[in-house]
């Protein structure tokens, strides 16, 4: 048996899957996942929402996961390894490829720091600076990033060290957390990224899936600070020899660029990429569609840009984009409702001991019975607790509450309907801009998969079946495949895609 290893680098997990690519098809036969326990923020800079880690340690887990699911598998030969994860965050490295200071993950907040003398934040003096704009009351964006300018990115974070005046002068490169990983496990000098993991720094200009090197200047951000873009499935190097010991995988087994998260989730939950809505669900959410080219979508008439409203777009694996909803409603939303409950029981009932899972399996069972109770008038709500894209200003509401419907229950219900509806919206919005209908709807994502209330909120909200594949580390399963497209398995993604046993 040939398996091609995929590694998703998150920051919850460290998840590598064996994907068999024998027989022209492709088959997740092993996964193994082990807590990202490397986060190094103090208590005191926890508070002023800093996020930092210990990348070094992250590849020690990576190695130490591979090890112990290979070391249980039988098979004739790794053939290639991919990588994906987390799409933003900031390392900086020296001239030999070592890493200064923390890694600065995607939840840092430091770039929402006020600027000394002004009434805005750093993501506010960056967007003044590289001439963005702003749609409505939405996040400002730079001309054909795909993206709005968010903190945690790379390319914020870059700007916020350099007008802080703490970019140490040995710094070199700078790279995400994949990139840093496979930089690792080939033992190059100099990492690389691709597209796909590129448009998560803030900067690349996506039709062109090149960094805006006018831009970049602009913001007064050194520009060799930035990894060369390679193409996405390419062949970085052979794993090096201290990895090799450490996994029983032979030294000079080929390593993909790494490539974006979301990208790589697509693929291992999308067979037919042009006729499928895919719907995401764990921590955050995401409702995409894949465009073959950007003909169809808008232009800006003032500058001719993409105009993709507030939806981020983002260079797909190889070819194409996807036009996606992100960061409105996920897990976390379901969180803030159970965190509710939880309080309330430890401090209303002065109950210490809270089984925190016992209270998500309970909302959810309590929002089943409220579905199909019809004795009750539905209550509704907006899950908008955090903002969204659109309105960062937003914030959660419950309305139509009566004596007989302000349950548990009928709460989470209300806000199952909410998420459900924002992400139907997100699908929506990409139609009104041109991107066209879909006829597939395909859900991936724990937060989906083991919710069998929201799938049912969601085929209400889009009209109709939510369809489930059994692969459950489909980010992981798309870096394996990248892998495998790498060394000429397969001819291309879409290829590779089709050829995956869902």
């Amino acid at each position: 048996m040939r398996v091609a290893l995929g590694i998703d680098l998150g920051s919850t997990s460290v998840t590598v899957v064996a994907v068999r690519v024998d027989d022209g098809e492709a088959e997740m036969v092993a996964s193994l996942s082990t807590s990202n326990d490397t986060e190094t923020t103090s208590a005191k800079d926890r508070v002023i929402g800093r996020s930092e880690w210990d990348i070094e340690a992250m590849v020690a887990r990576v190695v130490q996961t591979i090890g112990e699911l290979c070391s249980g598998l039988d098979f004739s030969e790794v053939v290639a390894i991919g990588v994906t994860g987390q799409q933003q965050g900031c390392q900086l490295l020296d001239a030999k490829g070592s890493p200064i200071g923390p890694f600065i993950a995607w939840q840092d907040q430091r770039c929402k720091d006020r600027v000394a003398g002004s009434d805005g934040d750093f993501l506010d003096a960056m967007a003044l600076k590289g001439g963005a704009t702003r749609r409505g009351e939405g996040l400002p964006s730079f001309r054909n990033a795909g993206c709005p300018i968010v903190t945690g990115y790379t390319a914020p974070t870059l700007y916020w060290l350099a007008h802080m005046g703490m970019m140490p002068s040995e710094a070199k490169a700078a790279i995400t957390a994949p990139e840093f990983l496979a930089h690792k496990l080939v033992g190059s000098r100099r990492p690389v990224t691709d597209a796909t993991d590129a448009a998560g720094w803030g900067v690349l200009d996506v039709p062109q899936r090149c960094w805006n090197e006018e831009l970049i200047g602009e913001l007064g951000i050194e520009h060799d600070l930035f990894p060369e873009i390679v193409d996405s499935c390419t062949a970085v190097g052979g794993l090096e020899g201290r990895i090799s010991d450490r996994t029983d995988i032979p030294a000079g087994t080929p390593v993909s660029v790494p490539s974006g998260d979301h990208q790589c989730a697509f693929v291992g939950a999308v067979e037919d990429a042009s006729d499928t809505v895919a719907i995401n669900v764990g921590t955050g959410g995401q409702a995409s569609v894949f465009l073959d080219d950007l003909s169809s979508l808008k232009r800006d008439p003032q500058d001719a840009s993409i105009d993709h409203g507030w939806l981020e777009l983002r260079p797909h694996i190889e070819r194409g984009f996807l036009l996606a909803g992100v960061g409105v409603v996920g897990g976390r939303t379901f969180r803030t409702l159970k965190d509710f409950f939880v309080r309330t029981a430890r401090s209303v009932f002065d109950l210490s001991d809270v089984d925190e899972d016992r209270v998500y399996e309970r909302l959810s069972h309590l929002a089943g019975d409220a579905l199909f109770d019809e004795t009750i008038d539905a209550m509704t709500a907006s899950a908008l607790f955090t903002g969204s894209r659109e309105r960062p200003d937003a914030r959660g509401e419950f309305a139509g509450i009566t004596p007989g419907n302000f349950t548990p229950g009928s709460m989470a219900l209300a806000v199952f309907r909410s998420m459900a509806g924002q992400l139907a919206i997100s699908y929506q919005s990409a139609v009104d801009l041109g991107a066209g209908t879909r006829d597939r709807i395909v859900g991936s994502g724990n937060g989906l998969r083991l919710n069998t209330v929201l799938r049912r909120c969601l085929e209400e909200a889009f009209g109709g079946t939510v369809l489930i594949g059994r692969v459950q580390e489909e980010a992981a399963v798309g870096a394996a495949l990248t892998a495998a497209v790498a060394v000429g398995v397969y001819p291309d993604i879409g290829s590779a895609s089709k050829a995956l046993v869902r």
